[in-house]
């Protein structure tokens, strides 16, 4: 008979995305040349980096995005991940890589003009 492996429950809020998010930002950090050179980079408010750092908090999709895209990276890469692994977990879901950066770029781009527009047209009313 087979006994079976008792696993240690995680604490509630754990998430192995939080972690890894939180190793890669300590990389990039160090990569970068300490927190002070590369806080300002990533657009966070220094509390809001260090709930992230400990793998605290519940950063938003739209907050991951927004550091990935001052940090010129995907949210997989962010995340850690390799482009080709993305890749190829995508296409196993029938989605192409290429043509879904492109679209979000697209509406990235999008929504910066929408934004921009707006903003002036406050400005000049």
């Amino acid at each position: 008979m087979t006994k079976l492996r008792r696993f240690k429950p995680q604490p509630v809020g754990h998430s192995i995305l939080k972690e890894m998010l939180a190793l890669h930002l300590q990389q990039l950090e160090i990569e970068n040349g300490g927190m002070e050179a590369f806080l300002p980079k990533t657009g966070l408010a220094r509390g809001t980096y260090y709930t992230m750092l400990r793998g605290i908090g519940n950063p938003t999709l739209k907050t991951m995005e927004r550091i990935a895209s001052r940090l010129n990276m995907t949210v997989f890469e962010l995340l850690g991940f390799e482009i080709d692994d993305a890749r190829r977990a995508l296409k196993k879901r029938g989605v192409d890589y290429d043509e879904l950066t492109s679209a979000i770029r697209k509406k990235d781009e999008t929504t910066r003009r929408i934004a921009r527009k707006t903003r002036s047209q406050k400005l000049s009313g």
